[in-house]
């Protein structure tokens, strides 16, 4: 039987996966990633993960979800915002030197767009809009099963901007909504005696505390860590109203570690979103949790 290889290279931890045509997966392997690390690092922390699996009998090809933006027809990686030495990189070439194996790579979150729109809370939907909000933020597009590709990726929902009465300025929807900008902002209150409860989940440590520690304090009841998501989530409703009106999705799938957060991110950003969006659409659209999990770049991987 001809077996698929998917890989996901993020920041954080590098994932492994078999799997078929279909998607379905039979075996996964995880490791993480040491803060520090550059690319080179993660190219070998990837041969000590995948060679096993890349030996097994009847594999036929690899596909490589990566975390930024991607030449998918060059088989190149255009940069990364987080790892150094990755930008320019043949990442295709490498791998099927490595490897042995016919290669093909996308971004990351446009895996996750397809996956989801095929296998995972966006099925059935002729038009899903996928979001992944965790440390950055991406976007995914997928018509009818298949995945809108420009040249140089499309959806980008990140890097649109929005303003910040803070700074007085136009700022990139990451710096507002991301998990990574929910923990700075929650460090700064913290600082100022706002976030006792989150402080108290960091171990009494302000710099240590992260976008998870204020979804805990949330989950608990706790009103101000409560308020800070409420008011990323009312941030990136105008992102996704915006999305609603230029592309009129039928569903709108959000994952990334954000959305882990459960009703305490998505009642705000639901209750945001109905009350700004474009009033013909309103109530044409769906927003949900995805559906995939921790596989859902392996998954699609495996389908691209």
């Amino acid at each position: 039987m001809t077996k698929r290889l998917a890989i996901e290279i993020g920041g954080t931890k590098l994932q492994a996966a078999v799997g078929d045509a279909e998607g379905k997966i039979s075996d996964v392997r995880r490791c993480p990633v040491p803060p520090g690390s550059d690319a080179g690092d993660i190219r070998r922390l990837l041969v000590d993960l995948v060679g096993p699996l890349a030996r097994a009998r009847g594999m036929e090809r690899v596909g490589i979800g990566f975390g930024g933006p991607v030449d998918a027809e060059g088989g190149r990686i255009v940069r990364s915002f987080h790892v150094a030495g990755w930008d320019g990189f043949a990442l295709r070439d490498w791998a099927e030197q490595q490897f042995g194996l016919p290669c093909v790579i996308e971004n990351d979150t446009n895996c996750g767009a397809l996956a989801e729109a095929r296998a995972g809370a966006g099925a059935g939907a002729n038009v899903v809009f996928y979001t992944n909000v965790g440390s950055g933020i991406g976007g995914g597009i997928v018509i009818d099963g298949s995945l809108y590709r420009r040249p140089l990726g499309a959806a980008e929902i990140g890097h649109t901007k929005l303003w910040d009465p803070r700074s007085g300025e136009y700022v990139i929807v990451e710096k507002l909504c991301s998990g990574w900008s929910i923990g700075r902002m929650a460090r700064e209150q913290a600082a100022e005696g706002r976030m006792p409860k989150v402080l108290q989940l960091a171990g009494g440590d302000a710099e240590a505390i992260t976008a998870e520690h204020v979804g805990r304090a949330a989950g608990g009841g706790d009103a101000a860590a409560g308020e800070l998501i409420a008011t990323a989530a009312g941030n990136f409703a105008v992102a996704l109203c915006n999305v609603i009106t230029l592309i009129s999705p039928d569903r709108i799938v959000v994952g990334g570690g954000v959305s882990l957060m459960g009703e305490a991110f998505f009642r705000p950003l639901r209750e945001a979103v109905a009350r700004q969006v474009f009033r013909p659409y309103a109530g044409r659209y769906e927003i949900v949790p995805a559906a995939l999990g921790e596989n859902v770049v392996l998954v699609g991987a495996l389908l691209i």
